[in-house]
């Protein structure tokens, strides 16, 4: 996401972006100081976590180097804040609906159409046309197993029932009605990591072990899957050494989608701190991963 926004920022595209961040996990602050950190780690190669910046830590009160520089970036902070809206307080499904769709007819034309009804005239949606045909308006769902189940007609339902609802049910109509982008970020259930698929080497994420339901697979376009092998004490994965890459290695798999094409996989290299991902070298290019390697360390000192 925050590559796409320093896409727009920098190379200044003839595009709008609109990006709902419904943060269910963490707070709407510490996102923004998440993405933060990220932009100031790819402008400047300075390394300060989300938790650094807020100068916790009598040991690591920012500098006024780091405050001048913080500074320099604030128009593309406030860039940020006017593109991505981050909302930690609303969980339900329909409050989730409800808050995007008003954006949309707030900032679109829904057209309308006669049908006949039993000998009746009737006017039914057409087609949803956008004030801005440039804007794209993303939906961030982050973790959709933290949602809040809601009622329906007065019953309480279930986790598993309310992630349906919002994944089958409101995410389509915001997808195929107004072209919109929904992004879903789904967890895999606790029964991945038991000791038979430990035994069995089925620890990566599959569609089948989506968490508390999986039936969201149906609803999406594209589905991607990233692991962390250093989480499973795994030594060696696809010829990359765990045991020197440890816990900034990651592997982005497509799972599958619509089209299919899955099976594809690409390994990462993975900071933590600054949010910061990039391809790495191949496992055979002993120049290039020496440099990751010697990288690690440093940061590590």
């Amino acid at each position: 996401m925050y590559n796409t926004i320093q896409q727009v920022i920098d190379k200044g595209l003839n595009i709008k972006l609109k990006i709902f961040y419904f943060t269910l996990e963490m707070s709407k602050e510490i996102k923004m100081l998440s993405a933060f950190s990220n932009i100031l780690y790819i402008k400047e190669g300075i390394r300060i976590s989300p938790k650094d910046l807020r100068s916790t830590k009598a040991d690591k009160v920012l500098s006024k180097e780091t405050l001048a520089i913080i500074a320099k970036y604030e128009p593309y902070f406030n860039k940020i804040e006017e593109i991505v809206e981050f909302i930690d307080d609303i969980r339900h499904p329909t409050g989730i609906y409800n808050l995007v769709k008003s954006y949309a007819e707030a900032n679109g034309k829904q057209h309308k159409r006669k049908i006949i009804i039993d000998g009746n005239e009737t006017l039914v949606d057409d087609y949803y046309e956008a004030n801005n045909p440039d804007e794209y308006v993303m939906v961030i769902i982050d973790h959709i197993s933290l949602i809040t189940a809601e009622k329906t007609n007065g019953v309480q339902t279930s986790l598993q029932e309310s992630i349906v609802k919002l994944s089958s049910d409101y995410l389509i109509k915001l997808r195929n009605k107004y072209n919109y982008i929904p992004v879903v970020i789904q967890q895999q259930a606790a029964s991945q990591e038991s000791v038979e698929n430990k035994k069995y080497n089925r620890l990566k994420p599959s569609m089948d072990g989506l968490g508390d339901s999986k039936l969201t697979q149906r609803d999406a376009n594209v589905i991607l899957g990233l692991f962390s092998p250093f989480r499973h004490e795994i030594q060696d994965f696809y010829d990359y050494d765990v045991t020197k890459l440890q816990d900034n290695l990651r592997f982005l798999e497509v799972l599958g989608g619509r089209e299919g094409g899955g099976g594809v996989v690409c390994p990462l290299y993975f900071d933590g701190a600054t949010n910061y991902f990039s391809e790495l070298p191949k496992p055979n290019d002993i120049e290039g991963m020496s440099k990751v390697y010697n990288f690690i360390k440093n940061i590590k000192k």
